[in-house]
């Protein structure tokens, strides 16, 4: 699975420049390979666009796929949606999950899981290369539409599988996802392969410290979460207005992968009797509804 970088202020990093094929053939890879190194990060998507409408359908499909990466690196997740949806009309049938796989994250990324469960759901049960990241946006769709219990249904299954690079965020949601959901047994299990197979990774580090707080005695703090959000600006301004309503402890905190999910969190509270006294204050305040995860 390909993770996309950061883009720096002048050029894309190396593995964008990489996502060109060689099968393109040498007169339009050295035009891509122009473009993306010669062009200031900022200023890529009109040359792109331009290449793409310059070369035949086979090789301007590449060009969309790049222009499609390179749209959802810098956030602007409805042109990625556009410009995968190109690359998928004109790929070959063998590299259409691929585009699919695509525009069911930048629909994640549009915060509308709908839509990307109508992406996913096929790359998800057709493709063997795709089949554990596409599960895990899948997954996290169904989180989305606050249906966790949906989406442990679909992780879990992939406890004992092969994994890849998508081990250590696939381990860490059915970790978190059990627990939230009562099955503490089978989270301690997930995060234990955590730490076996993934030790380097920054989901094992959290892991570590899940567990070390489960085998304290008497540590027993839980967090209460009022809301999820792909859209940073809306966490924070759910955040903002919990804070007005006497909230002062909550927070923003990043979780998941491939799209990030922001979780506003009202506060952490000694156990679950304050916790539901909080989220009840909560949702009379604020029109929301809460969960209570242990918390991490």
């Amino acid at each position: 699975m390909l993770r996309v970088m950061p883009l720096g202020s002048r050029a894309l990093p190396i593995g964008m420049v990489l996502l060109a094929p060689l099968w393109l053939g040498a007169a339009p890879l050295a035009q891509l390979d122009s473009v993306l190194t010669d062009t200031p990060a900022d200023s890529l998507a009109q040359p792109l666009r331009r290449l793409e409408g310059r070369l035949d359908p086979v090789r301007s499909a590449e060009v969309a796929m790049t222009l499609g990466r390179y749209h959802f690196a810098r956030g602007e997740y409805r042109d990625a949606v556009a410009a995968f949806a190109r690359g998928s009309a004109r790929l070959e049938p063998s590299r259409k999950p691929e585009a699919r796989y695509w525009i069911g994250l930048s629909w994640l990324g549009l915060g509308d899981p709908a839509q990307a469960r109508a992406a996913l759901e096929d790359v998800a049960k057709t493709s063997e290369d795709l089949r554990v990241p596409a599960t895990l946006a899948l997954a996290q769709a169904w989180e989305l539409a606050r249906r966790p219990e949906r989406a442990l249904e679909l992780l879990a299954p992939l406890a004992e599988a092969p994994l890849g690079e998508a081990g250590p965020a696939v381990l860490e949601r059915l970790g978190a996802l059990d627990e939230r959901l009562g099955r503490p047994d089978l989270g301690r299990k997930a995060r234990a392969r955590l730490l076996e197979e993934y030790p380097r990774s920054t989901e094992a580090a959290a892991a570590r410290l899940a567990l070390a707080s489960a085998e304290k005695p008497g540590a027993g703090a839980v967090a209460v979460v009022i809301g999820s959000f792909v859209d940073a600006g809306r966490a924070r301004s759910l955040a903002s207005e919990a804070r007005r309503a006497g909230f002062p402890a909550a927070e923003v905190i990043e979780r998941g992968s491939p799209a990030i999910l922001h979780v506003v969190r009202l506060g952490v509270y000694a156990n679950t009797r304050q916790a539901r006294t909080a989220g009840d204050q909560a949702a009379r305040a604020l029109g929301v509804t809460y969960e209570i995860e242990r918390a991490r």
